[in-house]
């Protein structure tokens, strides 16, 4: 008697055939050289530029008004403080918007000092995707680093840790530069060498492991199937709803 494969299995086999593939042929990035820099960087080296809507905190000894007042940069790019005013700020550093108010503040105090500082960065974001238990945009502060995010993003265990992927946009949008993580090799053997201080506008994508990628596919296949199979087994359930719904008369 000939074995034959029955239509079902056939489509199991079918879909599963390409996840199988993709699974077994990852792709490994080694843009390395983009991503880590000898000596290893402990802070970004551009300067900070503020955007809305980070918070910023301003002292003064001299200047009382403004001394200890805190402030959201607008989505206009400005911000509003007492006697000095309306200012622009967005696109400039701290250290630029201080000088510019210390100089606002000596029209009504003589050696007026004035310093500003943002204490919470939230207009510059890297972003961490796919199998994690906090995905979404972080904010970025200069001193992220791969294995700092990954702490607080929390791979599942559907994640594949030795593939996490780190993908760095230009200013254009388009993918320049990416390499491949082993977070097992750091976490279990302690090697960060590939432990990469980001960029702003980094991405981390965290693959799901091949068994999880199969049984995904698996669910998404008998997803449809689930409610006809439930007719069939329970035809009699059917039956009886219809039997319990009121006739329309048209009326």
């Amino acid at each position: 008697m000939q074995d034959t494969a029955s239509p079902r299995h056939f489509m199991i086999s079918c879909a599963l055939a390409p996840v199988l593939f993709f699974s077994s042929s990852c792709t490994t990035y080694t843009d390395y050289s983009a991503f880590i820099r000898e000596p290893r960087p402990l802070v970004t080296a551009a300067q900070y530029r503020m955007e809305p809507p980070d918070v910023i905190a301003i002292n003064s000894k001299r200047v009382r008004e403004v001394n200890g007042h805190r402030e959201m940069i607008r989505p206009d790019g400005k911000i509003t403080l007492p006697l000095l005013g309306t200012i622009f700020v967005a696109g400039q550093t701290p250290e630029q918007v201080s000088a510019h108010l210390q100089e606002l503040a000596r029209d009504y105090y003589e050696d007026a000092e004035v310093s500003l500082r943002v204490i919470e960065f939230r207009s510059k974001k890297i972003y961490v995707f796919g199998e994690v238990a906090v995905a979404g945009p972080y904010p970025y502060n200069g001193a992220n680093t791969v294995l700092a995010t990954m702490a607080r993003a929390q791979p599942t265990r559907l994640a594949d840790p030795q593939k996490i992927h780190i993908l760095r946009p230009n200013a254009d949008g388009e993918l320049i530069r990416r390499m491949t993580v082993d977070l097992n090799r750091m976490v279990k053997e302690g090697d960060t060498t590939l432990d990469a201080v980001l960029e702003e506008g980094d991405i981390i994508y965290v693959p799901a492991n091949g068994l999880a990628v199969v049984g995904l596919a698996i669910q998404q296949l008998l997803l449809p199937l689930t409610p006809a199979a439930r007719t069939v087994q329970n035809p009699g359930e059917i039956d009886a709803d219809l039997r319990a719904r009121p006739y329309s008369t048209g009326n």
